[in-house]
């Protein structure tokens, strides 16, 4: 499989980054504002426009607040049941009319704008507070590579600066495996985790429930620890915003911060950057070690490195 073309690549990194969703609910307020206010011909096209961008928001993975989608529901059923009243002719199903209609297209586009405030700040990095010199990875073939002899991004921090990395990513990674990983890293004395896992549970279809429940135990186990756990929010393909919702929710009851998934995208989006739109290439590679270098506070690359890698494997079962 070949790197996606730049428009595939342009579409993944928009709506699985949550662009579109952002875009999508600002420019559906805007619409019903506007139609609060016009009046003619242009309404069609503000409808219009409104709708388009209302279906980009909901294609999205990112999640809508639940109070945000009850009360679009309590407003569609109080316009609902107005206009059955009244009596009003079919074709008039967009909005109530007159200044109900006003106040009610403002009550849709203040509950755009609340939903794209609940958002916005998953679309900002976590900041650590102090320069990180030991770290531990868990992560799948997106941090580990495909092969034994890539230069990952594990390997390059380390050579290019004075970190510590303790690297268990292992090639088909999953929630439930990565506890393998942890438990082979219990030992070392790191400052900070890097969990880059769950895309395999994902292309594998796990059910929702599994994927919580799998989740919840990684990370009620790296808690154990003295470790100061991040998380690289997950990639989503469209409609998948349930797995969204499920990550941020289980990050928050264990306080472990995401690193947006734009960013990770940015990383897997770029030019040259994968080998397949998903794994990474040596450019892949080193920018997503750009990323981290930047989330530690490490600084800018050292000529003359002195940081150490350490990779770990799982034992290996004997042979009878």
């Amino acid at each position: 499989m070949d790197e996606p073309n730049i428009f595939l690549r342009w579409a993944m990194y928009h709506f699985a980054g949550g662009d579109a969703y952002l875009l999508g609910l600002t420019a559906f307020a805007a619409a019903q504002v506007a139609l609060s206010r016009t009046s003619g011909k242009g309404r069609r096209w503000l409808i219009i426009g409104g709708r388009i961008s209302l279906i980009c928001a909901i294609a999205d993975p990112s999640p809508i607040p639940w109070l945000v989608i009850a009360a679009f529901v309590l407003l569609l059923l109080i316009a609902i049941v107005g206009r059955f009243r009244k009596r009003q002719p079919a074709e008039s199903t967009e909005a109530p009319s007159g200044g109900k209609g006003h106040s009610f297209r403002l009550a849709l586009a203040g509950l755009a704008i609340v939903a794209v405030l609940c958002e916005i700040p998953y679309h900002f990095s976590p900041s650590l507070t102090s320069t990180v010199k030991t770290l531990a990875v868990v992560g799948d073939s997106v941090t580990a590579g495909l092969n034994d002899g890539e230069d990952t991004w594990p390997k390059q921090l380390a050579r290019t600066s004075k970190v510590q990395v303790f690297d268990a990513s292992q090639p088909g990674a999953t929630l439930k495996s990565a506890g393998q990983q942890v438990e082979l890293l219990n030992s070392q004395a790191a400052e900070v985790l890097i969990l880059e896992i769950g895309g395999n549970d994902l292309l594998e279809g796990l059910p929702v429930a599994d994927f919580e429940r799998n989740l919840d135990r990684l990370l009620a186990e790296t808690q154990k620890q003295q470790w100061q756990v991040v998380m690289f929010e997950l990639p989503l393909p469209p409609l998948a915003a349930r797995y969204c919702e499920v990550q941020r929710r289980v990050a928050t009851r264990y306080q472990v911060p995401l690193i947006p998934r734009r960013q990770f995208l940015r990383v897997l989006t770029g030019d040259g950057c994968t080998v397949d739109g998903i794994h990474l290439s040596v450019r892949g590679q080193t920018r997503m070690m750009q990323l981290v270098r930047n989330l530690l506070n490490v600084g800018d690359p050292l000529n003359d490195g002195t940081g150490e890698y350490r990779h770990f494997e799982p034992p290996r079962p004997r042979r009878q």
